[in-house]
């Protein structure tokens, strides 16, 4: 029997409830600089292993809240703080199949280009029980 993964189905569904966060969201990783640039962003990935437990995978799901550093090149946290508000605000976070719970922050800091990043990291269940009917 194959497994199932639905990560695709997974990231589309929770970088939809992140429109208040930042308008500016991604699955998987930041798009590389071009055109205009942003001044915040949130990037969304699961960036360790997916357990395959048949009825349920469970892995850790990553929020990264990216936002450009001021002028003087200090961090600007007052942004910062308002998207870990926000998003925050929204845990436990359910989607048909997908549940986002146990939240913390880990901040990561200056990533050298502009901006400064903080990260979020929960808990992802991905309930397959439809998957043996």
């Amino acid at each position: 029997m194959s497994k199932t993964y639905y990560i695709s189905d997974c990231l589309q569904a929770i970088c939809g409830m992140l429109g208040d966060v930042s308008k500016n969201v991604f699955p998987g990783h930041r798009p590389e600089a071009k055109g205009k640039q942003m001044d915040d962003m949130v990037v969304v990935s699961l960036p360790v292993t997916i357990d395959d437990q048949r009825v349920q995978q469970t892995t850790t799901m990553r929020f990264e809240l990216i936002a450009r550093n001021k002028a003087t090149g200090v961090a600007n946290i007052p942004r910062l703080q308002e998207m870990l508000d926000k998003l925050s605000a929204k845990f436990p976070m359910s989607a048909g199949r997908y549940s986002v719970f146990k939240p913390y922050v880990a901040l990561k800091g200056n990533d050298g280009l502009g901006f400064t990043i903080w990260n979020v990291q929960a808990r992802l269940v991905i309930y397959m029980t439809d998957s043996f009917s």
